[in-house]
């Protein structure tokens, strides 16, 4: 009897431990998804209070609406060129920095300093370097006479200028993370590739690369969930324009949301982003999961 009650006070100090987060989590995530399923089934209108109950009529207008599939496009476009471009040149920074020289520590704070800043700020930072008479525009007119490239205003220079940004700050992300795992790479390990004859792009090859492959899928999922849900980067950046070329799925809902007053729509559009992004991320996780048992 004594046992069961020092269990039980134990599974009790446990449980209180856990419960402030337990509520957190709760409040943030839980209760918003469930009333978000809830929204998705009527047609919502804050401003009348009205609240009528139409079923999966919001998930049928979804498939007509062309917005919602360019905005998935314009996500899946910019995730494509994160995931690729901030792995590669996160490896290569990664190794570059490699070195136990004061020097290299500044640098590798300074490299990680754009991931702490906040997007808007960057966004609005971008928005300044890539006007008609912006330092990039003026920098190119060294090498190119009278070039001004309208990197906001043409619809595919746009969405160039938005990965431009989304990479600048998770490049920094995914230095540190390769950074770390180098780190932990055995210096017995290296010592033996080096005995054996293998130059830099074979030691990486063969030893490097398949013990980054959890930096890789650590990375790779943080990317994706970032560029997911992109929402005030954008907004600072571009607007979304021209012509909503480089709208995401995030903008969209909350223009839906908020500047059309159609809640219920904008509900079920959100609950299609979550399964699609969740997908997506599942896929990325079982793939990139049995890359790193097969290594």
């Amino acid at each position: 009897m004594a046992n069961k009650l020092k269990i039980n006070k134990k599974n009790l100090d446990y449980f209180l431990l856990i419960s402030p987060g337990l509520i957190l989590f709760s409040t943030l995530i839980i209760f918003p998804i469930c009333l978000t399923i809830f929204y998705s089934f009527f047609k919502i209108s804050f401003l009348t209070n009205n609240y009528d109950f139409i079923g999966y009529k919001n998930f049928y207008k979804i498939l007509y609406k062309k917005e919602f599939f360019n905005s998935i496009q314009i996500v899946l476009i910019l995730s494509i060129v994160a995931v690729t471009v901030s792995n590669i040149v996160g490896i290569i920074f990664a190794k570059l920095f490699n070195h136990d020289h004061k020097i290299f520590l500044i640098l590798r704070i300074l490299i990680f300093t754009p991931f702490i800043l906040s997007p808007i700020v960057i966004g609005y930072t971008f928005a300044t370097i890539l006007t008609d008479k912006g330092i990039l525009n003026q920098f190119l007119s060294i090498f190119f006479i009278n070039l001004e490239i309208s990197w906001l205003g043409n619809p595919t220079y746009a969405l160039v200028s938005v990965s431009i940004a989304l990479c600048w700050q998770l490049i920094a992300f995914c230095t540190v993370i390769y950074l770390a795992n180098l780190k932990n790479i055995p210096r017995e390990l290296e010592d033996a590739v080096e005995i054996d004859g293998a130059n830099k792009i074979q030691k990486f090859r063969y030893l490097d690369w398949p013990l980054l492959a959890p930096a890789l899928t650590i990375n790779t999922v943080v990317i994706l969930i970032s560029t997911f849900k992109l929402y005030d980067r954008v907004l600072a950046l571009t607007g979304g324009g021209p012509g909503r070329s480089s709208e995401t799925i995030a903008m969209l809902i909350i223009r839906t949301a908020f500047n059309e007053n159609r809640v219920g729509f904008a509900s079920s559009m959100s609950l299609l982003l979550l399964i699609i992004s969740g997908a997506t991320t599942f896929i990325a996780l079982v793939y990139l999961g049995k890359r790193e048992v097969d290594n």
